[in-house]
């Protein structure tokens, strides 16, 4: 969906907080980290959820930035992660789907 005012996507607060840990660290292009903070901008609810998950982000790096977990570990946590996501998206077009 895009606004008429201008060709960047707008993104609805579901969206915008499953991205929210990208646009923290940086992982998502310039475009997309544009239409994030256009979102946080205007939207105090998202905004709010940013600014607490902001925080743990950076409560988890003052309490573990000095232990390297092993290349097995963040393998295992990445596939759990990806499993966590995919159940979570399942859930979400079938949430969808009801309405």
């Amino acid at each position: 969906m895009t606004s008429p005012e201008s060709d960047k996507p707008e993104l609805d607060c579901r969206e915008v907080l499953e991205e929210v840990y990208l646009y923290i660290d940086d992982e998502c292009s310039e475009v997309r980290r544009s239409v994030i903070r256009a979102h946080l901008d205007e939207c105090s609810p998202c905004l709010a959820e940013y600014g607490i998950e902001q925080e743990v982000r950076a409560m988890v790096h003052r309490c573990c930035s000095q232990e390297k977990a092993p290349d097995e570990v963040k393998d295992r946590l990445r596939r759990k992660l990806s499993a966590i996501e995919q159940v979570g998206e399942v859930f979400t077009e079938m949430a969808e789907r009801e309405r």
